[in-house]
């Protein structure tokens, strides 16, 4: 029986069609029982590839494909034989990736307890006879051609020269030989070319498909022992890996301490710290915590999460420890957490269940631009070599996958954007040859007709290969040994070292994440105290929390929906909801997280939980004690954390087997049969604690409706902290969080809606300026200065020599500018246009007419600065633009008009149309209206029970913002219009929902618009 020894998977990037559940049903069909994966230069996929392989019965051999830098021709495929040899070769992949001096044939000489097999002569020349036998294979590989055979003729005599044994290989890079052309595609989009410019050397062989064994035999019917070694070699690869044995770090202690008994130390004194005066129940919480830690073997990983929020504390950067980490008096004592867990009933078993080892899941948020200090610390602390970020797979969207199949086939740029701006981003590249049926956004697109027809069919083809590694979000991994000893290593496009595997393969190998997250909205919380503290010499404290959940002004900017800009309430749906509910506690707004997720939603419970808000007396418990345990929620299940309760108070189970419940019932694929199961479980479990059996069963209706998609109370919990904090800062120094807000980058809208909300908020918008702007947008008072940053094609080092220079005193000229600073040419023109110059006093026609004169003589000699003024030619009087004229300029250079709003442009086309202005919507309550309006933001949506898309869209007019619901039956006819900015006109019915008014359209139309670029959102 033949084995593949040398195969290419979909991770070798851009070099192969095969996918790995794939390749195991081909390999099963074609009747092979074992198979390896040899992928260029990495291990991305082998850990998916072991876990398949071994459920399917087929013997995995791991390994890959090595080339030499300095010449890509010596190349070499290796395969471990056990688990020293996994070690050797993940060792080898993050050499061949980090070392800039590799040199391959030298870096083999020491190689152990791996086989290696090639066709480079000159690497077979020098392994020779420096190796174990059976350890180098000269590799055969005949494609049934005369020049593969030409070639394996040469390598026998070679073999036969040095004494090495034969192995046959077929180098495979896709499944069948009709899948040539989709690879060629694949190479090109590598190349950067397109598939007619492609050199031959750049691609394997056309018949580098996935040969039978029956084929391969054929092939190799004159040399059988090339066949028969193949076997061979298989027999010699036995690796077992120990895959869910977790590998804790270790945090470094003095001698006569160890890991719990310093954990228990800094606990305890951390306790005092939290609970004065101390009492007996927190006490008692905090030694069931430790003793369940102490005996799953966490307590080095706890002391390791509290030293980096230790550090952080030094550093003054700000964080929150969220998830279900709050659930727990050990994190909140250990001060990584800020939420009382006795105070708000939390669970420590939605964190840490005792009857599920499983590591714990803390997950760390520190300001996105601060983040880059804790790992740096991290990685000093721990050990370079037992530090690295996870690595995420970045795959094929569907956008992405049309356009670069479009520029490998040929076409151009403009064609391929044209095309594209019509697909909503929410589109599946695996839907792409039926966007018409399953997108109403595409119901005009020419998708039957070529070249597209072509382009969306390869597109699907390659639909979610992968395409790049990038860095995960926050995961870092801390391993007790050399990671490589686990994990092959590169680096990011970034620079920092990053391993091959991403989350999923890190924690089947037991490897311990932490996930050390960047917030945006800490970011804007750092520099709006910044900035108050500059612009007023004073500091806020933001952490007596008491206070600012009393703060009236606070609660009613929250209670009127007023967050724009306010972390994790800002979303149309959720200021709705703050607005429905009058929220004003701590307490509500955490619940008011959790209620508007989809499970509660769609299972009628949110307008329930809102009515009983609204009148306590509607509340209906459907047990007594359902009245003690849900008195918080009105008799509502909203969070996890009700299931467990419930679970455990009325079915009687353990709080560990009620969160067991929780996971199951939560899992994506829960099937009928275990719902089944798990309904007799709790409601026998009912019953046999005297609940009426009718009671039960509707009790687990409920649970089951929601429980997968209910919130982790402590994570809405240690989250809402943070909102009540930023809307804070928003009503007492909005020109600063706002600017804040929109340098961070971060939210649910664009730039250009935060700034009309700082407009609304009666702040002025001034435009950038070289003597006044800052990098980033700054606020003082009740303005706010546009910041360099926003204006394309403008370069860091540019602003920062702008910025820098101005220190020494304001320019007085462009010409002045020109020579203190190193700002380019198309950088100056740039900063003209879009008003950056408009100090200087003269119009911008006028200024682009003095760059034009003078940029190239002042920078050829800086000596003319000191007469500059003395010999500037005259410039003649020249008329400034229009106001439209600017705006389009604004629009091209800042992303959006700053002198005009777009409505203005468009004023007298939407006064046609007799609009109702958004700041008198609820004075037409129940009737039916047009109204005008410009997108800022929009969330097509699945409704749960038809499968129906619908869509919200959140408008906004000259007077204010107001929400517009497309209901599936007007979406599916108007959907294919909503992909632009606008302007809009809809028709429909004003709702009122609960003191929440806005418009259920059942006629949209699209102004004209060929003023502004086609946004897609």
């Amino acid at each position: 029986m033949f084995t593949h020894l040398h195969l290419h998977s979909n991770f070798s990037f851009l070099s192969s069609t095969i996918d790995i559940p794939g390749l195991i049903r081909e390999i099963r069909r074609k009747g092979m029982d074992s198979v390896a994966l040899t992928d260029t230069n990495g291990m991305y996929g082998v850990i998916q590839f072991y876990k398949l392989a071994k459920e399917n019965g087929i013997t995995p051999i791991i390994g890959a494909e090595i080339d030499d830098p300095a010449d890509r021709n010596i190349k070499a495929v290796l395969l471990a034989k056990n688990r020293g040899g996994y070690s050797e070769i993940c060792r080898l992949v993050t050499e061949r990736q980090l070392q800039e001096e590799f040199h391959l044939t030298e870096r083999l000489k020491k190689a152990k307890e791996v086989v290696i097999l090639s066709e480079s002569p000159h690497l077979l020349r020098s392994l020779a006879g420096e190796l174990e036998q059976g350890t180098l294979y000269c590799e055969l590989t005949h494609h049934g051609d005369r020049e593969s055979r030409l070639k394996c003729r040469g390598l026998l005599e070679l073999s036969r020269e040095l004494g090495l044994p034969v192995a046959a290989t077929s180098d495979v890079h896709f499944f069948h030989p009709e899948e040539y052309h989709v690879y060629r595609i694949l190479r090109a989009i590598e190349r950067n070319t397109t598939i007619s410019n492609l050199d031959r050397d750049e691609l394997a062989h056309r018949n580098s498909y996935l040969k039978s064994p029956r084929e391969i035999e054929n092939l190799f019917r004159e040399l059988p022992e090339a066949v028969v070694n193949t076997q061979l070699i298989k027999e010699q690869c036995n690796l077992e890996l120990d895959l869910g044995v977790y590998k804790f770090p270790g945090f470094p202690l003095s001698e006569g301490e160890t890991q719990a008994s310093y954990l228990r130390k800094i606990a305890f004194r951390g306790l005092k710290e939290r609970y004065q005066p101390l009492t007996g129940r927190a006490v008692e919480r905090l030694e069931y915590e430790l003793k369940v830690v102490e005996a799953l073997g966490f307590s080095g990983y706890f002391l390791v999460v509290w030293d980096i929020t230790q550090r952080a504390k030094e550093l003054g950067i700000p964080f929150i420890g969220r998830g279900s980490a709050a659930n727990s008096m050990l994190s909140y004592c250990l001060g990584f957490t800020a939420v009382d867990p006795l105070k708000y009933d939390l669970y420590f078993e939605r964190f840490l269940n005792p009857e599920r080892k499983s590591p714990p899941d803390i997950d760390l948020d520190f300001p996105w631009n601060e983040r880059d200090r804790i790992l740096n610390y991290v990685y000093e602390k721990y050990g370079e070599d037992r530090v690295a970020m996870i690595c995420t797979t970045n795959r094929f969207a569907a956008r992405s996958a049309i356009r670069e199949v479009g520029k490998a086939m040929g076409l151009s740029e403009a064609e391929v954007n044209e095309f594209t701006s019509r697909i909503p981003p929410y589109a599946r590249a695996s839907d792409l040859t039926s966007l018409k049926e399953k997108y109403v956004e595409c119901r005009h697109l020419q998708t039957e007709s070529e070249p597209f027809r072509t382009v969306l069919s390869i597109g699907q083809r390659i639909a979610e290969f992968p395409r790049h590694l990038s860095i995960h979000c926050g995961g870092i991994v801390i391993s007790p040994a050399p990671i490589t000893d686990y994990a092959p290593l590169e680096r990011s496009s970034k620079g920092l070292v990053i391993t091959q595997y991403d989350m999923f393969p890190i924690e089947d190998l037991g490897l311990v994440k932490i996930d050390l997250l960047g917030n945006r909205s800490l970011a804007v919380l750092m520099d709006t105290l910044e900035s108050v503290r500059i612009n007023t010499g004073n500091s806020t404290d933001l952490y007596n929390f008491p206070a600012i959940f009393k703060d009236r002004n606070v609660r009613e900017l929250i209670r009127n929906g007023r967050t724009m800009g306010c972390f994790y309430i800002e979303s149309p749906a959720m200021r709705s909801l703050l607005r429905k509910l009058k929220v004003e506690t701590f307490e509500m707004l955490t619940a008011a997280s959790s209620v508007i997720r989809p499970g509660v939603a769609e299972s009628g419970m949110m307008n329930e939980f809102i009515e009983r808000h609204l009148d306590p007396a509607k509340a209906n418990y459907l047990h007594p004690k359902l009245e003690e345990l849900l008195k918080e929620t009105y008799g509502v299940m909203v969070y996890q954390e009700d299931v467990i309760k419930v679970a455990h108070h009325l079915a009687g189970m353990s709080l560990g087997e009620a969160d067991l419940l929780r996971r199951a019932m939560s899992g994506k694929m829960r099937s009928r049969e275990a719902m089944a199961g798990l309904e007799s479980r709790f409601v026998s479990s009912c019953v046999e604690r005297g609940v009426d059996r009718k009671v039960a069963r509707e009790v687990w209706r409920q649970i089951a409706s929601f429980a997968g998609y209910a919130f982790c109370k402590a994570h809405s919990a240690s989250f809402a902290m943070l909102s009540f904090q930023v809307a804070y800062l928003k009503h007492y120094f909005p020109a600063e969080f706002m600017a804040a807000v929109i340098s961070n980058m971060g939210g649910f809208y664009g730039t250009y809606a935060y700034i009309q909300e700082a407009r609304r908020m009666s702040l002025q918008i001034l435009p950038p300026c070289v003597n006044c702007s800052e990098l980033k947008y700054a606020g003082r008072g009740n303005q706010i200065r546009v910041g360099l940053m926003q204006i394309k094609g403008l370069t860091m080092s540019s602003i920062q020599s702008i910025v820098q220079e101005r220190e020494r005193g304001w320019y007085k000229s462009l010409c002045d500018l020109i020579v203190r600073t190193t700002v380019g040419y198309e950088e100056l023109r740039s900063l003209i246009r879009v008003g950056a110059y408009d100090c200087f006093g003269k119009s911008r026609p006028e200024l682009l007419w003095m760059l034009d004169m003078e940029y190239t003589r002042l920078r050829s000699d800086l000596s003319l600065s000191l007469f500059r003024e003395d010999v500037s030619p005259k410039i003649p009087k020249v008329e400034n633009y229009s106001a439209l004229e600017k705006c389009r300029i604004e629009s091209e250079l800042l992303g959006f008009p700053l002198t005009r709003h777009p409505l203005e442009i468009f004023r007298d086309e939407i006064t046609e149309w007799n609009p109702v202005p958004a700041d008198r919507i609820r004075n037409y309550v129940g009737r039916r209206v047009r109204m005008g309006g410009w997108l800022i933001a929009a969330k097509r949506v699945r409704c749960r029970k038809s499968g129906n898309y619908m869509k919200f869209m959140s408008m906004e007019d000259l007077t204010g913002t107001y929400e517009v619901t497309l209901f599936p039956r007007v979406f599916s006819r108007y959907g294919h219009l909503t992909v632009d900015r606008g302007p809009y006109i809809f028709e429909g019915k004003v709702q009122d929902d609960f003191g929440a008014c806005s418009l259920i359209a059942d006629k949209v139309k699209v102004l004209e618009n060929g003023f502004f670029a086609k946004t897609n959102l």
